[in-house]
């Protein structure tokens, strides 16, 4: 065992040690899973001899409020855990082989500890026996397995959640931070919406989203981008930074474009006009792959959003500001 009953405040140091030296069987158990927690799951189980299980909760609420991350099962099943549904769960505990660990800390940066703005929890590492204990506990949870087909239905079910009105925000304090990430979060369910991760050339300029703005896109034909759309905009450093709402359909090379950016609008000449939802005070830091796995077809300008992809955007840029 590595250090039997002691108490700690960061679960990641425990897990993320652990995965590195599996010596039986993993078994992992938290209602929230975030696709950055997956991603780094899927990699230490790809390959390995031991089996991996994975028990969550098919909450289309978690979805939709940007707690559970579909993408981050689909890449834990590509890479031979077993995903398991369990109603009402809400236990989170960690078994790996022999060791065990069991505490308040969801499978997500916040909960874990490696987020900026982490979560305040606490865990305990198990003894030997509670190992075995706790291991036949989860075993005996009535439990359904999950499948891609599962995933999809999910997604599509936190994208039909039934709209409720919520208050609007002008200035950026904390309580105004949280009500306009409530309602992106609402919009965003609205499947007229299409959700779009927006590259940008040059540094992050936060100051110029905080009113009617816009951005162009490549020449290589008129882009699907439409009127109530929802852009993050992602910096040529790759700083995902604020959020806007298209309200425009495409222009080919306005007078005012062309004016502003010369000979730089040929490459870039279809505008679409843009209002700002979340603008933060200051940068934060949120990157382009916590959002998506790759970020390759940023290259051609745009790439789409899954629902639950922005979403955790969203939820990832409130709480970094009401840190």
């Amino acid at each position: 065992m590595m250090n039997e009953g002691l108490v700690h405040t960061n679960a990641a140091d425990w897990l993320y040690k652990a995965i590195k030296d599996v010596d039986g069987g993993v078994l992992l158990a938290s209602p929230y899973v975030s696709s950055d927690v997956c991603r780094r799951l899927a990699a230490a189980s790809n390959g390995s001899d031991s089996k991996w299980r994975l028990f969550t909760c098919l909450d289309p609420t978690a979805v939709a409020n940007g707690y559970l991350s579909v993408e981050g099962l689909n890449e834990l099943i590509q890479n031979g855990v077993t995903v398991s549904h369990v109603d009402r769960l809400h236990a989170k505990t960690f078994i790996v082989g022999s060791r065990g660990f069991l505490g308040s800390a969801n499978l997500t940066g916040a909960g874990l500890g490696t987020s900026k703005s982490a979560n305040f929890e606490l865990g305990v590492e198990l003894v030997a026996s509670q190992v075995d204990e706790v291991r036949r506990a989860i075993s005996a949870w009535p439990r359904r397995g999950v499948t891609a087909s599962d995933l999809e239905k999910l997604l599509l079910q936190a994208r039909q959640l039934t709209r409720s009105e919520a208050p609007a925000a002008v200035d950026l304090d904390k309580d105004s931070a949280l009500a306009l990430a409530e309602q992106l979060l609402i919009d965003a369910r609205d499947e007229t919406r299409t959700l779009w991760l927006k590259s940008e050339y040059g540094e992050p300029a936060l100051d110029q989203w905080r009113s009617e703005w816009y951005f162009g896109s490549p020449a290589k034909g008129r882009p699907s981008i439409k009127p109530r759309d929802l852009v993050f905009i992602c910096a040529q450093t790759r700083d995902c930074y604020a959020v806007v709402e298209v309200t425009s359909d495409p222009e080919y090379l306005p007078d005012d474009y062309r004016a502003e950016r010369g000979e730089e609008a040929d490459r870039w000449p279809w505008v679409s006009r843009t209002t700002p939802r979340f603008v933060p005070d200051q940068l934060l830091e949120l990157k382009a792959h916590e959002l998506v796995r790759s970020t390759g077809g940023l290259q051609n300008g745009h790439i789409k959003l899954k629902f639950d992809q922005f979403t955790n955007g969203v939820r990832s840029l409130a709480r970094l500001m009401t840190d």
